[in-house]
């Protein structure tokens, strides 16, 4: 193979150092698959687009368990699909157990669930009656996760919410202690962005060559070299997309803020980062009722980190 047109090894930069405050608490971690299914255009949720009607990507929640006390972030898409606001069976439509103290939304859309105050809101008045309905407050908490506004939800920094704006305002993402020795966490990266080459590569987590796991793309050889061929990107240490500019991310400057400061955390070997949309997850990630929490020791980040490459198709070489 001619490698001569290659772009040279890049140089990989170190991460800000950000210290995830010490701790001996840890949560549960299942991960749900609500077997319901979307199609994400690609254009209207990252760029370049792909030409293709859109990826069949997963709606994941997740079930955060503390002891005795349990809590959901995320819904993911109702299962009564006819029982959707009107809004939301136009557009987009072709039980919870009394052991749950919360549901937490990452933000408002009908994948999350949204605004029932608003007659053209995205759920019904019915859906929030009798429930205790708290906006999380990132201001005079004094707390962050890397460069993102935290708020410890059980006070022993076992499970973080985060302030994630961008892709709505208020979007939510979530950090949860899984192993406190050594430390490990999982981060929910709800809709922060919907493509996990959107954080990938990025300067401080390159492509690596070869990629780890083999050839990703049944194109034989060295694919982290064949992907360096990609006709829309520049760049070992850039990621192979961008948010798109529009409706899905009315604050971009926000969102753009928001994906750089998770960047940082997805390249601590310490940390997996999940996205609620990401498909290239589904043939590794452990479904409730099994637990998330051994993650770091079975290797799970190294297999999925790079997964997402075997999508990218032949169409896209130059």
């Amino acid at each position: 193979m001619d490698s001569s047109n290659f772009a040279p090894p890049c140089r990989q930069l170190t991460p800000p150092f950000h210290q995830i405050p010490a701790s001996c608490s840890t949560v549960d971690v299942r991960v749900i698959d609500t077997n319901t299914y979307l199609y994400l255009k690609p254009g209207a949720f990252y760029e370049p687009a792909i030409p293709s009607d859109g990826p069949r990507v997963p709606s994941y929640c997740f079930l955060l368990s503390h002891g005795d006390r349990h809590l959901v972030f995320d819904l993911g898409v109702r299962i009564d699909w006819q029982n959707y606001a009107p809004q939301i069976r136009h557009q987009w439509v072709d039980n919870r157990s009394s052991d749950i103290e919360a549901i937490v939304w990452s933000h408002n859309h009908f994948d999350h669930t949204g605004d029932p105050s608003r007659p053209d809101g995205t759920v019904l008045d019915s859906d929030a009656v009798g429930r205790e309905i708290r906006e999380i407050n990132f201001d005079n908490t004094g707390l962050r996760i890397g460069r993102l506004a935290a708020f410890d939800y059980f006070g022993d920094g076992s499970f973080y919410l985060l302030d994630a704006p961008g892709h709505t305002a208020g979007h939510m993402c979530a950090l949860a202690r899984t192993t406190a020795y050594p430390p490990s966490f999982v981060f929910m990266g709800a809709d922060a962005c919907h493509h996990p080459g959107v954080l990938r590569p990025s300067q401080y987590l390159p492509l690596p060559r070869p990629l780890p796991g083999g050839d990703p793309v049944g194109c034989g050889g060295c694919p982290g070299d064949l992907l360096m061929q990609l006709a829309s990107w520049k760049s070992p240490n850039e990621p192979f997309y961008h948010l798109a500019r529009g409706q899905f991310f009315p604050d971009y400057a926000e969102a753009i803020d928001t994906v750089a400061k998770i960047q940082e955390l997805d390249a601590a070997g310490n940390v997996v980062v999940l996205l609620a949309h990401d498909n290239s997850l589904e043939e590794h990630l452990p479904l409730f009722p099994q637990l998330l929490n051994d993650w770091l020791v079975q290797g799970l980040r190294d297999t999925t980190i790079w997964s997402f490459c075997k999508e990218i198709g032949h169409d896209q070489w130059v």
